[in-house]
């Protein structure tokens, strides 16, 4: 089980990073979408520079790329609701191998 580098505040609300998870090193953006009735973290997962995941919303309690067979494990957001602040810090990012 690793967690994922993410961060919140003004400052990160369109961050990019990379991280191994397991055999697959993957690039990671995240944005912070404010045109939904409740805004959040969106996320899109890429491997060599091939789209994995695409709009991907972190929401507490869920396996956030259950539904995209991405085949690289489960992204679980565990803690608090998103605000644009408390990314990192309330709540967490955490993959788990299948």
């Amino acid at each position: 089980m690793d967690e994922l580098p993410i961060k919140g505040g003004a400052e990160n609300a369109h961050q990019q990073f990379s991280f191994q998870l397991g055999d697959n090193f993957l690039d990671f953006t995240l944005g912070y979408v404010t045109y939904t009735d409740t805004p959040g973290w969106s996320m899109n997962i890429y491997r060599d520079g091939t789209p994995l995941v695409m709009g991907a919303m972190l929401v507490p309690g869920c396996d956030v790329i259950e539904g995209y067979r991405a085949q690289i494990g489960r992204l679980v957001f565990v803690g608090e609701e998103v605000t644009l602040d408390n990314l990192g810090v309330d709540n967490h990012l955490v993959w788990v191998a299948q």
